[in-house]
């Protein structure tokens, strides 16, 4: 993806598209799902919030969320519109591997791995840069994924 803001982000779909990306993504009415107008801004008020298509079709978004997931914005203090979609790759990566070693995907166990840092007016989660011996790994891993 390359290097965009937020504000560069313009409407594509048509109300016909909205109707196959609500049923495509199995998004409950209730959620009213809306388009901006042409000229409108997509700010998040008290009773909507913004989505952008491209984090269901790219990075595995898929509602409703998991608790872990919701969990994980609430620690962070980040909406999930504010969140780069490949950032959100790695949560959803994170939580897979976590399930497929039969464990339970946790935030301090998250955070061995991942930062939060700002990029650009987007958030996404980085790799860490410290260096995790193999053996405190391992011991944090048991102690997170039992």
């Amino acid at each position: 993806m390359s290097r965009i803001s937020r504000s560069m982000i313009c409407l594509v779909l048509m109300a016909k598209d909205l109707e196959s990306f609500v049923e495509t993504y199995r998004i409950p009415e209730c959620f009213s799902p809306t388009l901006t107008g042409p000229d409108d801004s997509a700010e998040c008020t008290p009773d909507q919030i913004v989505l952008y298509t491209l984090s269901f079709s790219s990075c595995g978004v898929r509602y409703p969320l998991s608790s872990f997931k919701i969990n994980l914005l609430r620690h962070f203090k980040v909406h999930i519109s504010q969140l780069h979609p490949l950032g959100f790759i790695r949560v959803v990566h994170f939580e897979l591997s976590c399930v497929a070693v039969s464990g339970e995907p946790t935030i301090p166990l998250f955070c061995i791995f991942y930062m939060l840092i700002s990029d650009g007016d987007w958030f996404t989660f980085a790799k860490r840069k410290d260096n995790v011996s193999q053996p405190l790994l391992l011991f944090y891993a048991n102690l997170y994924l039992l």
